[in-house]
């Protein structure tokens, strides 16, 4: 198929945008580049610098191309750091603004490793910005952060307990 192929329809247009339009609703996305940094790999430069323009029939190509790699199914939402530390600190019964406090009870500091460790393993974010974003705190701490977190998890079965509990809540 030609890629300069113009649409027989309006009908036709409009039925692709609203593909992309619904597609970045159920994403929870801002912006169309949003979604084509979901396909990284499968899409030249030409094809998301089209797709920003909405020319038509570039779009209905992309249509078609994320449609032969199996990508008109369902998809998972990526994790954020800060709902992984909503969801840890609902575990311990505690807020997200008192892990962001300088404290260095046991308590805290355990809960705020746990939000590193997850943070680390389910989202692509750099440890610096994981740091930022849980207690202020650098890129060395969440790294041993999520060492500590490991450690104790093969030596204490009750904090396993816990850190297992966390993930099944968090998938």
């Amino acid at each position: 198929m030609e890629l300069n192929r113009k649409f027989d329809t309006e009908k036709e247009s409009e039925f692709i945008r609203a593909f992309l339009i619904e597609r970045m609703k159920y994403l929870k996305l801002n912006t169309i580049d949003t979604l084509i940094g979901k396909y990284q790999g499968y899409l030249s430069k030409f094809i998301k610098r089209e797709i920003l323009t909405m020319n038509p029939s570039i779009i209905k190509k992309l249509v078609e191309i994320l449609i032969k790699f199996g990508y008109n199914k369902p998809y998972k939402k990526e994790i954020s750091v800060d709902h992984i530390k909503n969801v840890v600190c609902n575990y311990f019964n505690t807020t997200p603004e008192n892990i962001d406090k300088p404290i260095r009870k046991r308590e805290t500091v355990q809960v705020r490793q746990i939000a590193m460790y997850f943070s680390k393993s389910l989202t692509k974010c750099s440890l610096e910005i994981i740091g930022s974003k849980i207690g202020g705190k650098d890129h060395a701490t969440v790294l041993h952060a999520y060492k500590t977190v490991g450690n104790l998890c093969d030596t204490d079965k009750e904090f396993k307990a816990h850190v297992d509990e966390i993930e099944r809540k968090l998938k």
